[in-house]
């Protein structure tokens, strides 16, 4: 979780309540190898942070 509050804090200070509404919101999600986190054509319903390339991604 630390990566992705260290990738927001590139843009902005958190503060330690932000920190931790962030850490509260977020859920740690594994894909396996090969697995797709989203879909072409599919309406995005949540956002991901890919911690191995810094990366913001919409599901």
């Amino acid at each position: 979780m630390q990566e992705l509050l260290d990738y927001l804090q590139q843009f902005d200070t958190l503060n330690e309540q932000q920190a931790e509404l962030v850490t509260s919101k977020a859920n740690l999600l594994e894909l396996p190898k090969e697995t797709y986190f989203s879909e072409a054509g599919k309406m995005p319903k949540q956002i991901g942070f890919s911690t191995i390339e810094n990366q913001l991604q919409r599901q």
